[in-house]
């Protein structure tokens, strides 16, 4: 009994000199780690965006398809993600119209991959997008790999680069095990890295705007992209079919500006080639967030950024009534149609029979069309010289006084009936149906 007393003992003992041996060496220490967008924010590219209006009080919603513009009031802003949002020509007026009528309508350009693809809105502007400066520093993939390096690898292929990055960071490794620590960025408070909100990006390629009241912007736009117009160079405007073309070229290209806005009626179109600008990873850069608020001043923004049009379940339960009562008449259109054959069977008819005169008719066009009317004649006569007395081969007194003697009984000319006895066979329908008939006269008569 006292033995496990004693074990209880120094179990608890030693149980609390681990504990504060523990709290003793212990240190607390914080890492943080970027685990990227949240769910909502993968969901909503433009959620910064939206949460930025908010802040500054200015009103907004998402739309799902450009069948909106029906519905906006000459005060509203729209965006358009994409211009190939605007799909038919009707939609296409419509906008154009609600533009000149007062609205604000910001698009960006699409270009598809394929060359056919069709783009109403630029077409109907006469712009076309091109393939802009792929400068590789300016790439942004680029960019946060090789950073301030990649300004000096202009001439150099990407697997130049990659294994030029890779013996890079081997050296790197081998300095940190040999004990000399490279030098590291500055430490804030909270003892993470502090990085630039901005990248770093050649002042040239930056847009620098001002406003008509003083502020100015400066934006960096992805020159993957430009718009390109006939009238670029020779200034910052152009009339174009009756609507004041402004454009914002890139420093030292005029030709190319990523920028362009169309002042139509008493309202203004702006188009860009930028679709990242206002998105979650890049809002915060420069003054992009700044410059989408100058946009819609004092409007409501309606923003369409993934159209999308209702399912044949919802059309279903939204027009259940409707489709109900067509049912019924479609029904009812179905039973008056097929009303007449309800009821007893009508009888069918009788088959009709054909004459024997008219298989006789038949045989005979089918020889003489097979080129056997010479034996048909002679079939025919050959009875009618047996039961006069007489053959073929009889003389020509002969052959005449029985053609008088018959021709006193039949009414017929002694010539006809000479020929139809012993001349020659018929060479043509009509001739072929007088001798048959007067062999039947001459028959009848004896």
């Amino acid at each position: 009994m006292k033995l496990s007393r004693i074990a209880i003992v120094w179990g608890v003992l030693l149980l609390a000199a681990a504990c504060a041996l523990f709290l003793y060496f212990f240190e607390r220490h914080t890492e943080e780690v970027d685990l990227g967008f949240g769910p909502e924010a993968r969901r909503n590219p433009y959620l910064a965006a939206q949460r930025f209006l908010d802040r500054l009080d200015i009103g907004h919603r998402r739309a799902d398809n450009i069948s909106v513009i029906t519905t906006l009031d000459d005060r509203d802003a729209l965006f358009l993600a994409s211009s190939s949002q605007i799909y038919n020509p009707d939609r296409l007026r419509e906008l154009l119209d609600w533009v000149d009528a007062g609205g604000h309508a910001i698009v960006i350009a699409h270009r598809g991959r394929g060359d056919n693809e069709q783009d109403l809105l630029l077409e109907a502007l006469e712009l076309e997008v091109t393939s802009g400066d792929l400068d590789l520093y300016f790439n942004r993939q680029v960019r946060e790999v090789f950073g301030e390096e990649a300004s000096e690898l202009q001439d150099k292929t990407i697997s130049e680069l990659m294994r030029d990055h890779n013996r890079k960071l081997d050296e790197k490794d081998s300095e940190n095990t040999s004990g000399e620590s490279p030098d590291s960025a500055e430490p804030d408070i909270e003892g993470s890295v502090s990085t630039p909100r901005n990248p770093d990006v050649d002042p040239e390629r930056l847009v620098n705007l001002t406003s008509d009241s003083g502020p100015s912007y400066a934006i960096y736009f992805n020159p993957e992209k430009v718009f390109a117009h006939e009238m670029m160079g020779k200034g910052t405007d152009a009339d174009v079919n009756g609507a004041l073309l402004h454009w914002v070229p890139f420093q030292n290209m005029p030709t190319q500006s990523p920028l362009v806005y169309y002042e139509r009626g008493r309202g203004r179109l702006t188009l860009m080639t930028d679709g990242g600008l206002w998105q979650n990873d890049r809002i915060g850069e420069f003054d992009h967030a700044y410059f989408l608020a100058h946009l819609v001043g004092d409007r409501e923004l309606v923003m369409i950024t993934r159209p999308r049009f209702d399912t044949l379940g919802t059309l279903i339960q939204r027009y259940a009534l409707e489709l109900f009562f067509a049912g019924l008449l479609a029904l009812a259109a179905w039973i008056a149609n097929r009303s007449r054959r309800f009821g007893p069977l009508t009888p069918p008819p009788a088959a009709e029979r054909r004459s024997l005169l008219e298989h006789i008719r038949a045989c005979g066009h089918f020889y003489w069309r097979q080129n056997r009317g010479v034996s048909l004649f002679d079939g025919a006569r050959k009875p009618l010289l047996a039961k006069l007395g007489g053959n073929r081969n009889l003389n020509a007194d002969r052959q005449r006084q029985i053609a008088e003697s018959v021709a006193e009984k039949t009414g017929l000319a002694a010539r006809e009936i000479h020929d139809t006895l012993w001349g020659p066979a018929p060479r043509n329908e009509d001739d072929f149906t007088a001798r048959l008939r007067s062999i039947q006269i001459i028959e009848a008569a004896l």
